[in-house]
């Protein structure tokens, strides 16, 4: 099976100056890869687990939710004290 996005590496990537909305982008692209090649319930929970890792322009947007171009989408009727829609979203490991 393909090699899925990992948060470390997403993390890893954006703080080497790697543009966000590229790293989002091939998230989905190798989440869409391995979907291709999983036959094993072990397989799609690995890739149920990649596709909710934060996406990458959380990173950039951490500060100011509201300029985010996914604020719309991420957190639909899901808004924390902040008004931000991305709480959801704060990685704590």
């Amino acid at each position: 099976m393909g090699s899925l996005v990992t948060y470390q590496e997403i993390v890893a990537r954006y703080e080497t100056w790697e543009n966000a909305f590229d790293l989002t982008l091939e998230k989905w692209v190798r989440i869409r890869e391995s979907l291709e090649k999983a036959f094993t319930l072990s397989h799609f929970k690995e890739i149920l687990n990649a596709a909710v890792i934060k996406v990458p322009l959380f990173l950039e947007y951490r500060d100011n939710f509201v300029l985010c171009p996914l604020d719309g989408i991420c957190g639909r009727g899901r808004r924390d004290h902040s008004g931000s829609s991305c709480g959801q979203f704060r990685h704590t490991a």
